[in-house]
């Protein structure tokens, strides 16, 4: 059966987070390694964020003021190197990204805050439909974030292909009914995409 879209991860495929600006904050902070990600990511509220119960900024500005709270207010200058850091592009799959369009709509569903829009900007890649976590206001592997994915493209799930880089969500795709695959590289997206069908993708 021949696709007619597809849907992607985000992170690990088009963009890959190297931590770095996190690093350069706690060093000039003097805070432990790690603090960053524990005061951001390990907190409950960075799960509000990613289902739009808050903003990105709204979310931020909370790690930043439990951080001043608990280190001292110095410690907000340091972290604009984290908030500044988005993250590395991925030029080959951006590349492939650009030939399936080419052929079938092409759609983003990603664990994230609504700063997916303009980090997409910021990378300048593009998709024909954007859908962070945070727009949809449920997250993977929930089967209604695929049902919702679908539901934006207008393509119904048996006839869209998906790629994600984490086991657990591509077998919660596979059983809301759409051609999940585990990315390794963009030659092996290539590859099955062409056996779906779009044969001028090689």
């Amino acid at each position: 059966m021949r696709i007619h879209g597809v849907l992607f991860d985000m992170n690990g495929l088009f963009r890959h987070w190297h931590n770095t600006g996190a690093r350069t904050a706690e060093r000039m902070a003097g805070l432990p390694e790690g603090t960053i990600d524990r005061y951001a990511y390990q907190h409950p509220n960075y799960r509000l964020a990613r289902v739009g119960l808050l903003t990105d900024q709204q979310w931020a500005e909370d790690v930043t003021e439990r951080l001043a709270t608990d280190y001292g207010p110095d410690i907000r200058s340091a972290l604009t190197h984290w908030r500044e850091d988005r993250g590395e592009a991925v030029p080959d799959m951006i590349a492939l990204l650009a030939r399936v369009r080419e052929h079938v709509p092409v759609g983003v569903l990603s664990n994230s805050t609504d700063a997916l829009h303009n980090d997409l900007k910021h990378h300048g890649i593009t998709f024909d439909y954007v859908m962070p976590s945070a727009d949809l206001g449920v997250d993977k592997p929930s089967p209604h974030a695929y049902r919702l994915a679908a539901q934006h493209t207008g393509i119904t799930p048996n006839r869209l292909a998906y790629f994600d880089d984490e086991p657990t969500f591509v077998r919660a795709a596979a059983a809301v009914g759409l051609h999940a695959h585990h990315f390794t590289r963009a030659a092996d997206v290539s590859d099955r995409l062409h056996a779906a069908g779009l044969t001028a993708l090689t």
